[in-house]
């Protein structure tokens, strides 16, 4: 370049120059931040279920609600309570699924509910994501959604049939498990009163349960909240209550069963 055409620009206009270009290589920088926040792991989620595949689910956790007879004002409100504590203690992307014992089908139900927890505003930074946002978004599509469907699940009752083991073996014939799932966990909420095809403890007592045939849960932990009922006291009995732990031991990772009174 020749003395003359260096002299057509000023240092003014080199250093507009150089400001244009920082100003575009910032654009960039902040164009590529954008894309990769967009295109990132934790906004590949279903709108639906708000579940993301591309993140790691440490927990499943299965509610089989038996809806038979209707619970009590308790039964109702020690299930809000737990259900409650167990969103508190459950990561981002922990899977809550609720069935209901389901008399059409002899089993169990489509999913009541079936959705996976999203980052709430205690989750994420203000200087990265819009809190207010995230908030709304796991109070209207999360929170709310699964404490509706129960409360509805709850106040419904009055079925003929109890068909626990049929809803039992659905859990592994339709496959209800998913399958990234860390850990496990299925709870029953009933009165543990089978009565179906399968068998009945009106008719033969535990020895209903004893019959059952066996089913492949073992990848699940199982759990019972007994709903203790005044008019199946002469029902639910040690005897009964022995039964379904020996039954559950055989075919899952058997837990526990916590008495919930009337």
């Amino acid at each position: 370049m020749t003395r003359r055409s260096r002299s057509r620009f000023s240092a003014e206009d080199r250093k507009g120059l150089l400001l244009f270009a920082a100003g575009i290589a910032i654009l960039v920088v902040l164009v590529a931040v954008v894309l990769q926040k967009l295109l990132s792991a934790e906004n590949a989620y279903d709108r639906h279920t708000l579940c993301n595949e591309r993140l790691p689910r440490q927990v499943h956790h299965l509610f089989i609600i038996d809806v038979s007879d209707a619970m009590s004002a308790h039964q109702k409100n020690f299930l809000n309570r737990h259900i409650s504590r167990l969103l508190e203690m459950s990561g981002i992307n922990d899977r809550f699924t609720v069935f209901v014992l389901d008399e059409r089908y002899a089993g169990l139900s489509d999913p009541i509910v079936d959705l996976c927890k999203p980052r709430s505003a205690e989750d994420v930074s203000g200087l990265t994501a819009n809190r207010l946002f995230v908030e709304d978004l796991y109070r209207k599509r999360f929170e709310v959604p699964l404490q509706t469907a129960i409360a509805d699940t709850v106040s419904a009752g009055d079925q003929p049939i109890s068909p626990i083991y049929e809803a039992l073996s659905d859990v592994a014939a339709l496959k209800r498990i998913d399958p990234r799932a860390d850990e496990v966990n299925l709870t029953l909420v009933s009165d543990m009163i089978q009565n179906s095809r399968a068998g009945s403890v009106f008719h033969s007592g535990p020895s209903a349960i004893e019959q059952l045939p066996l089913i492949d849960l073992r990848r699940a932990k199982t759990r019972v909240l007994w709903l203790s009922r005044e008019k199946y006291k002469r029902y639910q009995t040690p005897e009964l209550e022995t039964s379904w732990e020996d039954y559950l031991a055989s075919v899952s990772r058997f837990d526990q069963i916590e008495r919930v009174r009337n």
